[in-house]
């Protein structure tokens, strides 16, 4: 992989600012390349649990298995707060950015996989915590959990007035 160094430097923030962003990013996005070459995105709700992103998908067929299969690699990109605003004389937004390389593999271990879906449930509806146990028995069968082990995380944002100006 090709490494490229940050076009502004002074909005790089730490790693652990970086996977903050992924633990609390409503959606991801993930990119594979097909087997034509052709990249392919798409958003999916994510958990990060112990410095593994970990998403569920359908186990039957589709494009994004069909990925998965052809080659592990992925990106993940997860963004935190958007706001534009007009500073003194341009246009820019405040933002923050995390970006992730990994590789994906299907999540085997059923302890594993039904830990990772009740993160995943309680990350976005904790208040039907009663209810994750019969759903994951109902809907186990159909779902296949996939776990991103990450080789590589970098992170940018652009917080505050002066971060950025046209200028630099």
């Amino acid at each position: 992989m090709t490494h490229y160094d940050m076009r502004y430097d002074r909005r790089k923030i730490a790693d652990a600012e970086a996977y903050q962003i992924f633990e609390e990013a409503e959606y991801c996005v993930i990119s594979t390349v097909d087997a034509d070459g052709m990249p392919y995105g798409f958003p999916i709700s994510h958990v990060l649990k112990e410095g593994v992103i970990y998403i569920h998908t359908t186990n039957t067929f589709g494009h994004k298995l069909d990925d998965f299969m052809h080659d592990p690699r992925i990106c993940a990109t997860a963004v935190g707060p958007v706001a534009a605003c007009f500073e003194e004389t341009f246009f820019t937004t405040r933002y923050e950015s995390a970006i992730a390389f990994g590789r994906i593999r299907r999540v085997e271990d059923a302890v594993e996989a039904k830990q990772a879906l009740v993160a995943l449930c309680m990350k976005y509806l904790p208040e039907f915590k009663h209810e994750i146990g019969p759903a994951i028995e109902r809907e186990m069968a159909d779902t296949a959990v996939w776990a991103i082990g990450i080789d590589e995380v970098t992170g940018k944002a652009a917080r505050k007035i002066g971060d950025w100006t046209p200028e630099s």
